[in-house]
């Protein structure tokens, strides 16, 4: 599985990550979790958000599923960096 299609944006009262992540695996997974890690210039985590991106319908493979991560909004934020936390076959 990968992660591609990072979008960050932000609106009146939240900073939002998008993106999208693809089944490249021959097997279909379930509860596919992603994490978001809101960043400050200097790297440093300042919040975080953590989302199924994949619930029980699964994602077979070549399939994508698109996912929404926010936090409140704090301008220190920079940056948001978001890895697959856990998923099952």
């Amino acid at each position: 599985m990968n992660i591609s299609d990072l979008k960050w944006d932000n609106n009146s009262s939240y900073y939002v990550c998008t993106g999208k992540v693809k089944n490249n695996g021959s097997n279909t997974y379930y509860y596919i979790t992603v994490k978001g890690s809101f960043k400050d210039a200097k790297g440093n985590v300042l919040d975080s958000d953590l989302k199924y991106a994949v619930g029980s319908e699964g994602l077979a493979p070549g399939e994508a599923s698109s996912f929404r991560l926010s936090v409140e909004k704090d301008y220190r934020l920079t940056d948001c960096s978001v890895r697959l936390m856990d998923f099952e076959k």
